[in-house]
C-alpha cells in the first residue's frame, strides 16, 4: 500500500472514540501493561484534568516565587496564565471538598463530589502558601 493510500484510509478512522475508549479502559484497568507503556511512549495524555492542574499549579509556583503568597487577585496572570482565576476555581473546590465533609461529620446526605477539591492537591497548595484559601474574599 502506497503511503497516499494508507492516509486517506485513516481519515475516516475513529480516533477521538479510539483514544475515550483507551482512557476508559485505563482507568477501568484493563488495559494490560505493556499497552500502556506503547501508548505512554507516545505521549498518551490520560487525564485532561491532570494535565491542567499540573499546568495551574506549575504557574501559580511562579507567581508565589515573584509575590511570596498565594492571595493573587481575579486579574492576575504568570507568564500569561491566568493564575487569579484558577486559584478562585481551586477555593471553590476547597470550599466544596469541606462542606462535604462537615455535612457527612453531621450525619446528612452528601452531595456529589464531583468539582471537590482531593486532599492531596489542597496539600500541594498549602505547601506553597498555607493561607492560600482564606475564610474571606481575596
Amino acid at each position: 500500500m502506497k503511503a497516499e493510500e494508507w492516509l486517506a484510509s485513516l481519515a475516516a478512522f475513529p480516533l477521538g472514540q479510539w483514544i475515550a475508549d483507551a482512557r476508559r479502559f485505563h482507568a477501568r484497568g484493563d488495559m494490560n501493561e505493556d499497552r500502556v507503556e506503547q501508548l505512554e511512549k507516545l505521549g498518551m495524555v490520560w487525564s485532561h484534568f491532570d494535565v491542567a492542574w499540573e499546568e495551574g499549579l506549575a504557574a501559580v509556583r511562579g507567581w508565589a516565587a515573584e509575590h511570596g503568597h498565594l492571595l493573587a487577585p481575579l486579574d492576575a496572570a504568570y507568564q500569561g496564565y491566568k493564575v487569579g482565576i484558577w486559584l478562585k476555581n481551586a477555593r471553590a473546590a476547597a470550599r466544596k471538598a469541606t462542606e462535604i465533609k462537615q455535612r457527612r461529620a453531621e450525619g446528612l446526605p452528601g452531595e456529589s463530589s464531583t468539582g471537590a477539591m482531593s486532599a492531596d492537591r489542597r496539600e500541594q497548595l498549602e505547601e506553597i502558601d498555607p493561607s492560600w484559601c482564606p475564610t474571606w474574599p481575596v
